[in-house]
């Protein structure tokens, strides 16, 4: 920091980090800031790290899209009010790349649902094409998890794996899992994705997707889709700034 001071009142952190003074006193009372120094007159004393960490905390809370990046994000925070400067850049860089991830699935989505929609054939068939992936793999190409996956497959969203058998899943299998994804990721229940690929089953993409816009709802489920993307492109922002903000972390520390 290019500041003579080390030192700071809550209202002098407050105009430095454009964070109001009522957020900073809940970040440090949820402690998700580094043990904050107090005067004899109960006056709250500010270090330069504690800079870095209300920025971090409102580039992280600014920036929640679903469950997993959520999760995912609060090891910023963890790190940062520790002051493990490795091991806030390796989950800044982790954060960055689920982003990326997510922003690649629900591209792949759309893509998938747009072109069944005009495709003679707008069946998604999950079992055609040669197997290839495993669940593990499937798990990080989709952005989820080996568990989701198996609870997909619970509740009838994918064809379980035979008894005492691995499962390895098509590239078909991978594009429904993309779709599953996306559809929970923008607040679909489980009944919802399930009543979505029975029509689309039995029905086709057209008719499945206009089972998901309630009567007098204008949001289509593109026009969300849409939304979502724009969410996750701010929030790409966002992660890349706070990368960014490793450097300063790591000059602060020596």
């Amino acid at each position: 920091m290019e500041n003579a001071k080390t030192e700071f009142q809550i209202g002098e952190l407050s105009k430095l980090t454009k964070i109001k003074a009522g957020t900073i006193r809940f970040y440090e009372k949820s402690g998700f800031l580094s043990p904050v120094k107090r005067l004899p007159n109960g006056y709250r004393v500010f270090e330069e790290k504690h800079i870095y960490q209300v920025r971090i905390c409102s580039l992280v809370f600014g920036g929640f899209v679903n469950k997993r990046l959520r999760k995912i994000s609060m090891d910023l925070i963890f790190f940062a009010r520790e002051w493990d400067l490795k091991g806030y850049q390796s989950a800044a860089e982790n954060y960055l790349r689920a982003i990326r991830e997510d922003i690649a699935g629900t591209r792949r989505a759309v893509k998938t649902v747009q072109r069944k929609m005009t495709e003679s054939s707008s069946y998604l068939e999950e079992e055609s094409g040669e197997d290839r992936y495993s669940k593990k793999q499937a798990a990080v190409l989709v952005g989820t998890t080996p568990e989701s996956i198996r609870n997909w497959e619970r509740n009838g969203l994918l064809t379980p794996a035979k008894p005492y058998q691995k499962r390895y899943y098509s590239q078909s299998a991978m594009e429904r899992m993309d779709v599953i994804r996306f559809l929970l990721d923008n607040g679909y229940s489980m009944m919802a994705v399930k009543n979505f690929f029975a029509v689309f089953d039995a029905e086709g993409a057209e008719m499945a997707v206009g089972i998901l816009t309630a009567p007098g709802e204008s949001e289509t489920l593109i026009y969300r889709a849409d939304r979502y993307l724009e969410t996750l492109l701010k929030t790409e922002k966002k992660a890349e700034e706070l990368c960014g903000l490793f450097d300063g972390m790591r000059l602060l520390a020596g």
